[in-house]
């Protein structure tokens, strides 16, 4: 009997798990937030623009973004689900978060047009993100909008760039890509400055 009740321990633990309802204590950004028990949680799929980093400049519809997830999501109790890769490189938790009144966090953020679906790695909803990004930009919400004041914004931002240069191998890229902001050489700049200084697209391909 003992051994039948360990064989099912060692399943269950082996099974793709949900973390028990947890505290948002604080959210660090429109992708990132904190959460009792479980530390800093990265949300799967998503991409915001920078707020925090002190590597970068405080991106366009970044306090935008930030404020919905803290609105959404601050102080709150949510039920975190995970997929096949726990964590990031910087040992953050990667999760789905849920709400309480069952709203999916990370996918409102992209459908809202709060951020991009971030779709460099692969995760379970990768086409349903692809899908609610195009139509976030397609109904011109958040980021996306063209509205006047969002204009206006654009016009009065500090942040230099849309893209990100590698001026040592001459090519950009694009938010929510794996090298944003992350090589050695580089810069920010419009995508329109980064063709005309003779910058290709990394992997050929351009910003959308």
């Amino acid at each position: 009997m003992k051994k039948h009740w360990l064989w099912i321990l060692a399943l269950l633990l082996a099974l793709p798990s949900s973390a028990l309802a947890q505290l948002v204590t604080r959210v660090v950004d429109g992708d990132t937030i904190v959460v009792a028990g479980v530390g800093t949680v990265r949300l799967i799929g998503v991409d915001t623009p920078e707020t925090v980093d002190p590597r970068k400049p405080v991106q366009f519809f970044g306090k935008e973004a930030s404020e919905f997830t803290r609105r959404m999501a601050e102080g709150k109790v949510v039920r975190l689900e995970y997929d096949a890769q726990r964590t990031d490189r910087y040992q953050r938790v990667l999760s789905y978060v849920y709400l309480p009144d069952g709203s999916f966090l990370n996918a409102e953020i992209v459908k809202q047009g709060y951020g991009h679906a971030y779709v460099q790695y692969p995760f379970k909803y990768l086409d349903q993100f692809r899908d609610y990004e195009r139509q976030a930009r397609e109904g011109r919400r958040g980021l996306w909008s063209d509205s006047a004041t969002a204009v206006e914004q654009m016009a009065t931002s500090k942040e230099p760039a849309r893209v990100w240069v590698n001026t040592a191998s001459k090519v950009y890229h694009c938010p929510g890509t794996r090298y944003y902001g992350a090589t050695k050489s580089g810069k920010y700049m419009r995508q329109d400055e980064a063709q005309a200084a003779g910058y290709r697209p990394a992997y050929g391909r351009g910003c959308s």
